[in-house]
Parts: C-alpha cells; structure tokens; sequence
C-alpha cells in the first residue's frame, strides 16, 4: 500500500511540474515581441516595442549619421562583417539594422550547394551562434536571410525550402524579431507556404517596382500575401537598361535617375495594405560596372542629387536638386551616339555643358577605364588609365585612344563646394584601323 501511496505522490509531482513548465512555456510564448508585424482587417503593419514603424531605410554601411540627420530611421547590411561594431555604431546613432545572414548563391558554383543537405546542416549551425550573439542588440530590426539566392542558378523550390529552414532556426534561437529574405524577380507560386517562417519578403526593385504596380500585385495574386518591403530600390539597373552593340548598358544621367526615383517612391508609398517600407541602393559608393550607377556618394564623400532626393522623401519635405546638372557631352564637337567606336591611340577632345548658378566653383574630373563585365569578381577593372589624359580637369579636355582594342568607358566627375557632384559616363569601343 505504501509503495502505491508513493508512486500515487511521484505522479502528482511530476504533473505539476508539467504543468508549471508548460505555464512558463506559455509566459515565454505570450510575451510580446520587440519588433513583430501585426495584421489588422487585411492591413500589415511592422512594430518596434509596441509602436508602428515604418522603415525609411538605406543599404550601406556608410554615412550613418546623415541618415539619421536626413530622416531616415534605418540601414540594411547583406552580411555578419563587422556586425557588432556596425550594430553599435548604428546604436549610437538611434538607426535600427536589418541585419544580413549571407547565404551562397548556387551559380557561384563552389559557393554553396543546395542539394548537399550535410553542408547545408553545417551552414545552419554556423549561423546559430551569431543570432545568439546578437539577438538582444537594441539596434536589431529583423533578420535577412540570404540576398537574390536564386540568381541565375539553381531550383528555387529548393532554395526557398533551405532558406526556410535557416528562418526556422533563426526564430527558434531569437522569436523577438521577424525574418526577411530578399529576392530580385516576382515570386514563385505556393511561396507562402514553402517559406513559412519568413515573415517578411524582400524584394529588390529597380524596373520590377513598375511591373510590381502595375496590376500585378504579386504579393496577393501570386500566392504571398504576406507583410514585403523593397529591400533594395533605385533607379533602373545595368541589366535592364539598352546596351550598346558589344554589351555596354548605357548608364542614365543624374536626372533620368531621379525621374526614375520620384515615380518609384510614389508607387511604392501608395500601398497601406502590406507594404512595411525600403532601404534605398546604395548609401555610400560601390563600383559596379561604374563607381555611380547606384552610389549616392562619390568615392571622396561628395553627396549626389538622389541623397538630396531621399532626404527630402523622408523628411516630407520639396523635392529640390542642389547637385550641378549636366546638360550634354560632346566628343570631337558631337554628341556621341549609342555605339561609339574610337581609333586606337588617337587624339580626341571632350567636352561637358553643366546648368549650375555658380559655375566658377565646380571642378572636374575625367577618367578612362576598361569597361567592366564582370563586377563581381573584386577590383578587375577598378583603375583609371589617367596616362591617356592631356589634361582631366577643365570643362574641356584632351585624351588619347587606348592602344589595344576593347570596350572602355570614359568619366566625367563634377563637384560643387558644398560637398555636392554630378556624374556622367560614356562607353566606347576602341578598334585598330
């Protein structure tokens, strides 16, 4: 009898410890999120310690003060580099951090392979520690798994499946903050459900953002009709711009940009159903095919027009471009076509008309570079053949044809002294004759 009465006891013991575990368990699981999106009468919206938030964000590493000082409230990074100095720093400066989770990109070949599910094990554990590390950091907004994964490569089925094993991962260790991964095309059907645990998808815009508008809602018509963001946007990119004849795009004037940037900040803006914000490409400077195509600095700090026009969007505020504008180039006397084909190792002048009220404070820069194809492979092309140039620092100027035939790309920079500049670039193909 005694031995039941016992087992009777050790029972009652042990179901209230159940019961005590699985009232903390509930504690822990009713506790509201630091930032989580909430959805209202079909409406999402993103909130930080209880209060709407609105991302009025740039992608960059760079300048965080003038983010701050310009109304922007928050910055994305594509990996852990630097992470705890970054997250800091940003700290300081009261900006939040979508912090970046760098995955590989299948058709970068020895990157990553998504079909070796050891390796993709280990890539999950790798990360476990960093969200650990960083998860109570106050400037955490949300977590950004992977950047465009399936670019040019692999099944995306696949890829949408281990990204949504590394999200399940990530909130199991922090459920404090949502998890966004960002993609660059309209989304694959069924999405929804094979990325369960992203909470927000990213999309990187550009021309898409049109497309994205213009009756397509693919958010709600294409199976995701979750919380988005543009996690990158800008004007137009190298890839859907017209190229010249040997595959040079035709980089767009300071002011065609931003036409560009106005429309896409309207549409983008019109949405209140599920749109939570967007982090503008790319503040600082990044040469890809050329150091301006998406830079809103020059190499030397120099702030362009589109700084002038996201800090004006973010404000509320007119928009009024301060940056010198270019009017037109002209080589040998004439406006350069599309295909612009050089003589090697010949004389040329060229020639740059700028609308600026104080033109006696501007000063110049040209340049010659090999045309770059392939950005991502680091510094391949990232020198300036100044040896070309008779001169490279007047409204007008002299240069030589490179000698060996080839595509290259000839630079003007124009800066004021109030810290502003405008650009211009023109590609050529050099042919021995």
């Amino acid at each position: 009898m005694k031995k039941i009465k016992m087992r009777k006891s050790y029972l009652y013991l042990v179901l209230l410890s159940l019961l005590f575990l699985s009232c903390e368990e509930s504690k822990i699981n009713d506790k509201v999120p630091l930032v989580e999106v909430k959805y209202k009468n079909g409406h999402a919206e993103l909130y930080r310690n209880g209060l709407p938030y609105h991302i009025k964000g740039a992608g960059g590493t760079e300048h965080l003060e003038k983010i701050v000082l310009y109304g922007g409230n928050s910055i994305r990074t594509w990996s852990l580099h630097n992470a705890k100095e970054l997250l800091d720093e940003a700290q300081k400066y009261g900006l939040t951090v979508t912090l970046g989770l760098e995955i590989g990109r299948p058709y970068w070949g020895e990157d990553f392979n998504y079909w070796n599910l050891i390796k993709v094990d280990e890539k999950i554990e790798e990360l476990r520690p960093f969200i650990k590390a960083f998860k109570d950091h106050p400037a955490l907004l949300m977590w950004g798994v992977g950047n465009e994964v399936a670019l040019k490569g692999g099944n995306r089925y696949l890829v949408y499946y281990i990204i949504n094993r590394v999200a399940k991962m990530v909130k199991e260790v922090d459920p404090n903050h949502p998890v966004m991964t960002a993609i660059n095309s309209q989304i694959i059907g069924r999405s929804k459900y094979l990325m369960s645990h992203i909470d927000i998808l990213g999309y990187n815009g550009f021309s898409l953002i049109d497309e994205f508008y213009e009756g397509n809602k693919n958010y709600v018509e294409k199976g995701w009709d979750k919380a988005y963001i543009f996690s990158e946007w800008g004007p137009p990119g190298h890839w859907e711009v017209e190229d010249t004849e040997w595959g040079a795009p035709m980089e767009m004037s300071n002011e065609e940009k931003l036409n560009y940037m106005e429309r896409y900040w309207k549409l983008m803006n019109q949405d209140s159903i599920a749109f939570l914000g967007s982090y503008a490409f790319y503040w600082g400077n990044k040469y890809e095919i050329t150091s301006t195509w998406f830079s809103h600095f020059s190499v030397e700090g120099l702030e362009a027009g589109s700084v002038d026009f996201l800090k004006s969007s973010w404000l509320g505020e007119t928009f009024e471009n301060s940056a010198p504008s270019i009017s037109k180039i002209v080589i040998n006397n004439k406006a350069p076509e599309i295909n612009l084909y050089l003589k090697a190792d010949s004389l040329y002048s060229a020639e740059t008309f700028v609308e600026y009220q104080e033109k006696n404070t501007l000063k110049y820069r040209w340049e010659i570079r090999p045309e770059e194809s392939k950005f991502y492979e680091l510094d391949q092309y990232h020198y300036n053949m100044k040896y070309l140039m008779v001169n490279d620092d007047a409204e007008l100027i002299e240069f030589k044809a490179p000698k060996n035939e080839g595509p290259y790309r000839l630079f003007v920079f124009i800066s004021d002294d109030k810290g502003k500049f405008t650009s211009q670039s023109i590609p050529f193909y050099v042919v021995n004759r």
